[in-house]
């Protein structure tokens, strides 16, 4: 994880470039950005990512485990997302005002292009798919828990045949998202760059009833497969969880002193 987090921002240049190609100031201006970006989350965020790890690590060996809520969880996961999609999207957003009228051109096409490759893999091969988040799930589980009892293999797979999940609804909403975007950055109108950090920071605005509610469901659906695979955990896996999380924590620490 170190050496990953160490080239972070060369991996997020990367990623930049495949929707659109930069002149030499505007590649310059990029990388400075994503310098003071991830120097930023070095120094700030870390921190805080493992002095809670290190706390739920204690809830953990004092047998707490039981006890754990997750929603407080996820509240300050959503908090930590937040914190840093915002401030990612800040160190952008003024490059997104030196965008001509070609590169924005070029980074609608490529935005399409990407929206429909996912969404014809999906329809492509759905067992495919749902093979590989199955594979996903437990992977993650993992990763914190150590290997899988029978039990909790079980309800992996039937969370995955039972959750519901349509790639059109999802695909109306990227469409959606990518259209204003692109029209913002086209018509440049005054607070152009105030209303494009509210898309990003909120994409929620443009969902529809129904793909909030399969995503709402979703979300429930899975923090019901997290309690339940929370309240089968052995002895072993809940040794595996606390030194995991402290691995984790240890590790951010030593990123921060880097």
């Amino acid at each position: 994880m170190q050496f990953a987090y160490n080239q972070l921002d060369l991996w997020l240049r990367w990623q930049i470039d495949d929707y659109v190609d930069f002149n030499g100031a505007q590649k310059q201006q990029l990388k400075a950005a994503l310098n003071n970006f991830h120097r930023w989350h070095r120094q700030t965020q870390l921190p805080r990512y493992a002095d809670y790890l290190e706390q739920l690590a204690d809830r953990v060996d004092q047998g707490q485990l039981d006890t754990v809520k997750l929603e407080p969880i996820e509240t300050q996961v959503k908090e930590f997302w937040e914190t840093t999609s915002t401030q990612f999207y800040d160190s952008l957003l003024p490059l997104a005002a030196q965008l001509d009228a070609e590169q924005v051109e070029e980074l609608a096409q490529n935005l399409d292009e990407k929206r429909r490759e996912s969404l014809e893999k999906w329809q492509k091969s759905p067992e495919k798919i749902q093979k590989r988040r199955r594979k996903q799930i437990r992977k993650q589980s993992e990763r914190w828990l150590g290997s899988l009892t029978d039990e909790q293999e079980n309800l992996v797979a039937a969370w995955v045949n039972q959750v519901a999940y349509n790639p059109l609804l999802r695909d109306r909403q990227r469409q959606a998202w990518q259209a204003k975007f692109i029209d913002i950055l086209r018509r440049k109108p005054d607070g152009y760059l105030k209303q494009l950090r509210e898309l990003m920071v909120n994409p929620e605005q443009l969902w529809s009833d129904d793909y909030r509610r399969m995503q709402e469901q979703r979300h429930l659906q899975m923090r019901e497969l997290s309690h339940q695979i929370l309240a089968s955990t052995t002895d072993e896996q809940r040794h595996h969880l606390s030194t995991t999380l402290r691995e984790y924590a240890a590790d951010f620490r030593a990123l921060v002193r880097d």
